[in-house]
């Protein structure tokens, strides 16, 4: 199966990556997350960004 996604991307010209990569699996969530947190701060409504507030405080009190 991998073979055959490899020839379809030669075949279309897309780049292949090699190898494992250098960040863990953990790292690259954490990085998704921090980077769509800064996408949404710029594109909430101010209900949407205090509903968020309390959800965040509640999850601080749950992780005490």
């Amino acid at each position: 199966m991998i073979s055959e996604l490899d020839s379809f991307l030669k075949m279309t010209r897309k780049d292949i990556l090699s190898g494992s990569g250098t960040i863990s699996h953990e790292q690259a969530l954490k990085k998704a997350h921090a980077e769509y947190d800064k996408y949404m701060q710029k594109h909430l409504t101010t209900a949407e960004q205090d509903y968020l507030d309390v959800l965040n405080k509640e999850i601080e009190e749950i992780d005490k």
